[in-house]
């Protein structure tokens, strides 16, 4: 029996009775409120027939259904000239994902362990198998995204509803004519998305499974972060070489060295004294704080047994504490930290007790000024299928849920738990940068990077194709660990990775052991690195607004040129155009960011950078030339060359003071508006500015305005919202260049 709602036009669900009545759904977790309440309101039709419970949808799933050992297989015939987008994956072959496959296991793995089927690891090991213990410095260890979602260049898209560990999406690997998802456990129950370009799609999952919430706005300037900090006075002095080089930063990350003994959740007394007081000198030089948590702890810390009484922690199959296996439990870092040797505890994210207890062991570091958690090891790392989750109230009260169930839904639960903590707790607006997560997981404001990435020209140029599928599948934020977590880029690549670094969502420098500040690969990357970096802090204001218009329309801010700018509104004719447009069907190496269209340069040795425009005129947002649309460009590249270009009649709004400790001072008080006229002397733009920390946005406490120029006069028009304007003055642009007031 096959069982059918529709939940709004352009979404369908269909799902397959289980032929052991016994057996319980677990509710999705990837469903936001608007899908719950959909699914609560709409009314289920029974059909007998697959055919009669698709209807009209234009997905043409030939099966769905149940095999031996109540194993779940879903088909979708696929057409000759289709491309296949979304379906976030490490091991992205490129932009288009026809021929590509994917296990939906969220767990760390080395990059290209399953890049071919003939010589897939996981593949021949069986859905069981549990990936390899890694060393750090064996290659790229690519954390994981579980999101059964592809859209199809057919005007169609399908989310699979099922989270079932050692699951596989086959994008046309095996076959090419069929898009296949199997599972060994779970439910047959799929959501069909369509007819619609691709930007209406993806806006359809996002309605589906919830709206990432606007984040603090210095979370879109420049975060610093290495392994790590290893005091207080390390961070300070690495903030006034920032002041001393004229370089702007939004943020500072801590990694483990701040924790005592790497597990206990306090400040390190010996290398992080005081922290209220320093915390207080890293806000007033107008910097943000962001702090690693993991999710457990090991035998013998502080809060181990406390866990223990409350049950907070993982069991396995036999009941006995789940050992973890994380590496500050059991192999520390050679030559660095070594650890004696014990049980790591995993908390029981799902147990809201448990969760609670392990919040509050939080709460006093927002007293001192944390300002932002980074979740780490959450996929969770080195966490075998026989761990187990007793008395659970999310996703729904159960006495337990067994691994193949719920561990790929670990970090989602963890991510609730931290804001659901949050909202109670302060004003402010979610964000969690996290290592892994899965469909639905942005709701609650996580922003997740692409994971231990190698220090290399082929790990540089696989960036962008990770975070523009992450982005169509509902992940709005991404990055990348700018310079490359593992191993020495050099100069050249440390430059490009900058650069890329300051036209995606999240820009935050990271490195294993190693320093990644601007200026460490000396002054020629430095000279080539600051044009890029100062423009992001410029434009601040701008990429705010991008920001604001993307996630309140369930789009990606970077956005692959099939869906185009951020202004192109999902269904209409200039999102059909760029659509329909075959320049754009597996480009990655050029992308938009927000309002701007960028071509980073991603190879070694490049002096000439080519590009494809769409139609129109376009801007060099570095030099003012004008650029006819509708073919290829070829334009000469240097060390510190960045292609940036907006459409002809476009105005942005920059921070005239970008080093004014924006982290803190927001807004500024005075803006600049740089215009790049059409020909008749026009050019138009949009701002919203608010106190960009709080959610007092949402009660109206924000300014939307309307900018405009002709002929060179400018006029500024209040729209909406009760915050103050900021005065706007019409100036030349002079992107990368700091100001002399």
């Amino acid at each position: 029996m096959y069982l059918a709602q529709q939940l709004a036009p352009l979404v369908r669900r269909v799902r397959v009775e289980r032929p052991d009545a016994t057996s319980g759904r677990l509710p999705d977790p990837a469903l936001g409120e608007w899908g719950r309440a959909r699914l609560h309101d709409a009314v289920e039709e029974r059909h007998d027939t697959l055919a009669a419970a698709l209807a009209e949808s234009p997905v043409p799933v030939t099966s769905l259904g149940y095999g031996p050992e109540g194993t779940v297989r879903v088909d979708v015939r696929l057409a000759a000239d289709e491309a296949l987008y979304g379906a976030a994956d490490a091991d992205a072959g490129g932009l288009d994902r026809r021929g590509d496959h994917v296990h939906l296991v969220n767990e760390l793995h080395p990059i290209g362990r399953h890049a071919l089927v003939d010589s897939c690891d996981l593949c021949r090991a069986g859905p069981k198998a549990h990936a390899p213990v890694l060393e750090v410095g064996q290659g790229s260890n690519y954390a994981e995204l579980l999101v059964p979602f592809t859209i199809s260049s057919g005007g169609w898209a399908i989310y699979v509803s099922n989270s079932w560990h050692g699951a596989q999406l086959d994008l046309g690997a095996r076959d090419a004519g069929r898009l296949r998802y199997e599972s060994p456990g779970g439910d047959a129950d799929v959501y069909l998305l369509g007819p619609g370009d691709p930007a209406t799609l993806a806006a359809q999952f996002v309605r589906l499974t919830g709206l990432q919430p606007l984040p603090p706005t210095w979370t879109l300037g420049f975060l610093q972060s290495r392994f790590g900090y290893e005091s207080f006075d390390h961070v300070h002095r690495t903030l006034a070489r920032f002041e001393a080089e004229d370089l702007p930063v939004h943020g500072v990350v801590f990694d483990v060295q701040w924790l005592e003994a790497h597990v206990n959740l306090r400040w390190d007394p010996t290398n992080f004294p005081d922290p209220a007081g320093n915390l207080r000198r890293i806000a007033e030089r107008g910097v943000r704080s962001v702090v690693i948590t993991e999710p457990g702890t090991v035998a013998g810390a502080s809060n181990h047994a406390a866990g223990v009484a409350r049950g907070a922690f993982a069991v396995d199959a036999a009941g006995a504490e789940f050992d973890s296996r994380q590496w500050y439990a059991t192999r520390g870092i050679v030559g660095y930290r070594d650890v004696v040797p014990s049980t790591g505890a995993l908390l029981n994210v799902f147990r809201e007790g448990a969760g609670d207890w392990w919040y509050d062991q939080h709460a006093p570091l927002l007293e001192q000024g944390v300002d932002a958690w980074w979740l780490d090891l959450n996929e969770p790392e080195d966490v075998t299928p026989d761990v187990r989750f007793r008395d659970t109230d999310w996703p729904e009260p159960r006495p337990e849920l067994a691994g193949e169930e719920a561990r790929n839904l670990f970090a989602i639960a963890q991510q609730r738990l931290f804001a659901r903590r949050d909202h109670a707790a302060t004003s402010r607006r979610p964000f969690l940068l996290s290592r892994a997560g899965s469909a639905g997981s942005q709701r609650y404001g996580a922003a997740p990077w692409t994971g231990d990435v190698g220090a290399t020209w082929p790990d540089l140029r696989r960036q962008p194709r990770l975070m523009l599928n992450a982005g169509l599948c509902g992940f709005a934020l991404t990055g990348s660990d700018v310079g490359g977590f593992e191993g020495d880029p050099g100069p050249e690549l440390f430059a490009r990775w900058f650069q890329l670094g300051s036209v995606s969502p999240v820009f935050r420098a990271h490195g294993y052991m190693v320093d990644r500040e601007p200026w460490s690969h000396g002054a020629e990357a430095l000279a080539a690195i600051r044009p890029s970096l100062v423009l992001r802090a410029q434009l601040l204001p701008t990429i705010a607004t991008w920001a604001r218009a993307a996630l309140g329309e369930g789009q990606p801010l970077l956005r692959p040129m099939l869906l185009g700018p951020v202004v192109t509104a999902p269904g209409s004719a200039a999102a059909l155009e760029y659509a329909r447009d075959p320049r754009w069907r597996s480009v990655d190496d050029q992308f938009f960011f927000g309002g701007l269209l960028a071509a980073p340069v991603l190879e070694p040795g490049t002096q000439t950078r080519r590009l494809e425009l769409p139609a129109g005129e376009w801007v060099d947002v570095w030099t003012g030339t004008v650029h006819a649309g509708g073919g290829t460009l070829e334009v000469p590249v240097d060390l510190g060359s960045l292609p940036l270009f907006v459409p002809r009649g476009t105005v942005l709004v920059a921070d005239p003071r970008p080093l004014a400790g924006r982290g803190h001072a927001w807004p500024p008080e005075e803006l600049e508006a740089w215009s790049w006229p059409d020909a008749a002397g026009r050019a138009a733009g949009t701002l919203v500015l608010d106190d960009g920390d709080s959610r007092a946005h949402e009660a109206g406490a924000y300014c939307l305005q309307q900018i405009g120029v002709q002929d060179g006069v400018l006029t500024v028009e209040r729209l909406a919202g009760s915050w103050p304007p900021s005065r706007i003055r019409l100036v030349p642009p002079r992107p990368g260049v700091v100001s002399a007031n």
